[in-house]
């Protein structure tokens, strides 16, 4: 493996030692390259439980698809090692072959790389555009998921080479086609899976769902065939007047099965539905199915309740007297008690209440006009004919002692919001007084709500003002405004909590660019006899960008992450231009039989058959530029072995 000169170690040594402490105030453990033994490696914590079975899904698609195995790594750092060279040398470390490609992110330190066989991608486009296309704007939103899963994706048919579309042919003419038959039942099974596990009825198949509708259907139109009899019975027994809201009910019943059964004639016509369509037709039978039969069972409890009353109609009668009665004469002492809350609690607080004598006294002539009526028909032996009045005087009844009931409730309701206004004032005050202390980056956020509040106060303290306090707007008012804070509050919070976080990765940002700047302005120093203007471009340019993210840490951290995360780019970018500049040179000088600039082969390089150029690139769909490199050969593992190209870059 190639070496750098001695003089590059020494300077980024100083500049190591320059940014050490700063580097060691963060918790991150860097990790050099490694044997890899499993396809998915996340020391970094980077993946959730349900991100990684994602991910393994994904990876295993792609090997049964198309005979790749994808390798991914996440960790913190690369200890130092560029995120290609720290790529390259663990694929070499696994023995990687023509089928495998690796991923590697370093989270923290924010560069990635990848290794793949050129069996796999056979051109540098093809490469470039998978990663800064599909797996860098993944990676630069923290989508770490995201970004494995696309580059799983980007390994298709349309970037395979091949070694793939050998793969695939040998396939088809051993099977004769067979494979391609197993593909797509696999992808429809799995189609299938992910629709029933999205869906309302995760737990069953479709065609469990296609015989439950069937059974549904057939037990809810006997349901409304049934209730359809029993309430053409009632109808006959107790008039038109007993049954109005059976009638609805079972008209509503039916109206929903209609529409349950059309849906089932479409699944069953000649048109096919694909699978999300039917089950979802499917789903829609099922709620409109036990939408109908709640409805009818309901009504089965009132038909019940209605026989009922006919079969005790007479003691329901003798019943209904004495609680006229008792209601009558508690009326009196209610009606005082009304008073005594007018004297004590302002009008608008006794407004639910101010005309329950009233009604009270229209309630009970009303039950006792019914009363009448049912006493009539009994007489009579019209059993049938009592029921509806009795129902009318049972319900005139209730309804009396409903509203009795009610003034006493009125009291309590009054005297506990008396208790609790003071405490609600109380959080109001605090919750202004916390946003009195909100950064002025938010305080727009709680104007209104602070204003609200405010207002609250003032309304609040003039309901409880005076002789005839209404306790209860007051304590509705103070508990709006309170809600009111508390949102924006929460919101001002959740701001500025990643206000900070953005302002944490810009610091990162900005640490990484001042150690690649520099280290990128010893390199053009040390290489300025050999190094053109290329280099020494884009270290000016890096420099500016360094500058303009210093500049505008303070206004602007997200903006100078950005520029932080540029720089750094475009400075190893520099490095690695500079690098293969020198490499050209020696190369030239080893090439004349010449002692090369560094004296020949011992300025720190070593033979051996592994080997590494590098190219620089860019893509104008890239916010970052990075060197890659490429022919780097790697042990098989009892596999054949091909070139390897590796890439990667900043993110």
């Amino acid at each position: 493996m190639p070496r750098p000169s001695a003089v590059l170690p020494r300077l980024l040594a100083v500049a190591a030692l320059a940014v050490g402490p700063l580097l060691l105030a963060g918790p991150a453990a860097a990790q050099e390259p490694l044997r890899l033994d499993d396809q998915i490696t996340d020391d970094a914590g980077a993946l959730s439980d349900d991100e990684r079975t994602q991910v393994q899904t994904a990876l295993d698609e792609l090997r049964d698809d198309q005979g790749v195995q994808l390798f991914v790594v996440f960790e913190t750092t690369f200890d130092g090692t560029s995120g290609p060279d720290w790529a390259a040398q663990t694929a070499q470390l696994s023995g990687f072959g023509d089928g495998d490609v690796l991923l590697a992110v370093a989270t923290e330190s924010r560069d990635y790389g990848t290794s793949i066989p050129y069996a796999v991608i056979g051109s540098d486009d093809d490469q470039i555009a998978l990663e800064t296309d599909q797996v860098e704007p993944r990676l630069s939103e923290e989508d770490w998921a995201g970004a494995a899963i696309a580059m799983a994706d980007g390994l298709s048919p349309s970037y395979t080479g091949r070694y793939v579309l050998g793969g695939v042919v040998a396939a088809a003419a051993l099977g004769g086609g067979g494979y391609a038959v197993v593909r797509r039942r696999r992808r429809a099974a799995e189609e299938a899976e992910a629709i029933r596990k999205a869906g309302p009825y995760p737990d069953q198949s479709t065609e469990q769902l296609t015989a439950k509708a069937s059974e549904g259907l057939l037990a809810v139109d006997e349901a409304v065939r049934t209730s359809q009899l029993d309430l053409d019975f009632a109808r006959l027994q107790y008039g038109e007047a007993g049954v109005t809201g059976f009638a609805g009910t079972v008209a509503a019943a039916r109206a929903q099965l209609a529409e349950a059964f059309a849906l089932r004639q479409q699944l069953d016509d000649e048109v096919p539905e694909d699978e999300p369509t039917r089950r979802r037709m499917l789903a829609r039978v099922l709620e409109l199915l036990q939408a109908a039969d709640d409805q009818l069972d309901a009504q089965a409890v009132e038909f019940a309740a209605l026989r009922d009353l006919e079969a005790n109609a007479p003691q329901v009668l003798a019943g209904l007297a004495p609680r006229i009665t008792g209601l009558t004469g508690r009326l009196p002492a209610e009606e005082e008690r009304l008073a005594q809350l007018g004297r004590r609690w302002a009008v608008s607080a006794l407004a639910p209440v101010a005309d329950v004598p009233v009604r009270v006294r229209e309630q009970l002539a009303a039950a006792e006009q019914a009363v009448a009526a049912a006493q009539t028909e009994l007489q009579a032996g019209r059993t049938g004919a009592a029921v509806p009045s009795l129902r009318t005087a049972e319900d005139a009844v209730a309804s009396a002692q409903a509203s009795l009931d009610s003034l006493a409730a009125r009291a309590q309701e009054l005297d506990t919001a008396a208790g609790a206004v003071p405490a609600a004032r109380a959080e109001v005050e605090a919750g202004l007084v916390a946003a009195g202390r909100v950064d002025p980056a938010d305080a727009a956020g709680t104007a209104e709500p602070v204003t609200q509040a405010r207002d609250a106060l003032g309304v609040a303290d003039q309901l409880m003002a005076g002789p005839a306090p209404d306790p209860i707007a007051a304590l509705a008012r103070l508990d709006a405004a309170d809600d009111g804070l508390d949102a924006a509050l929460a919101a001002a919070q959740t701001a500025q909590v990643e206000r900070r976080a953005v302002a944490a990765r810009a610091e990162r940002a900005l640490l990484s660019a001042r150690s690649s700047v520099s280290s990128a302005g010893a390199a053009v120093a040390s290489g300025r006899d050999w190094a053109g203007t290329t280099p020494r471009t884009r270290l000016s340019e890096a420099e500016r960008l360094l500058a303009a993210a210093e500049a505008a840490f303070s206004t602007d951290p997200a903006g100078s992450s950005q520029s932080a995360a540029r720089a750094s780019s475009l400075a190893e970018e520099a490095v690695s231009l500079v690098d293969r500049a020198r490499r050209d040179r020696e190369s030239q000088s080893s090439y004349s039989g010449g002692g090369g600039f560094f004296g020949g082969s011992g300025g720190g390089w070593s033979g051996g058959s592994s080997y590494r150029g590098s190219s620089s690139r860019s893509s104008s769909r890239s916010s970052s530029s990075r060197s890659s490199s490429s022919g780097r050969r790697s042990g098989g593992g009892g596999r054949s072995s091909g070139g390897r190209r590796s890439g990667g870059g900043r993110f």
